[in-house]
């Protein structure tokens, strides 16, 4: 990947990881090198997914999404659904912001079967 792609998406993915503390630009690279992850770039986007093997099924999950979000929801979702039926995924999911759920209710996505609870053990 050339210097150019990532000056443009370098701050679009750290625009992301603001909202999250388990992951770093350069651990993001990492997995998108190690073809551990899958890098969608658009004009003035990027998303970032995995695919999650379990010992029943697959799972695409979306697990960076930053940009315009027309280009991100009209363009690019569709782009990345229909690759992850082709890796026969069962399903596509999505990890971000409670706002995102606003958008994807609208494209067919629902509320997870289960909820995800954290505490933080260091500061809390």
């Amino acid at each position: 990947m050339s210097v150019k792609l990532w000056r443009k998406i370098d701050p679009l993915i750290e625009s992301a990881l603001k909202y999250q503390d388990e992951h770093d630009l350069d651990s993001i690279k990492r997995e998108i090198f190690l073809k551990q992850a899958q890098l969608w770039e658009g004009e003035k986007s990027v998303i970032i997914t995995q695919i999650d093997e379990y010992p029943k099924i697959k799972k695409c999950r979306i697990w960076i999404a930053a940009g315009d979000m027309v280009e991100l929801v009209e363009e690019m979702l569709p782009a990345v659904e229909e690759w992850a039926k082709k890796e026969n995924c069962y399903a596509i999911g999505a990890v971000g912001r409670k706002g995102w759920s606003r958008v994807l209710l609208d494209k067919g996505y629902g509320e997870p079967r289960l909820a995800i609870l954290e505490k933080d053990l260091i500061n809390g």
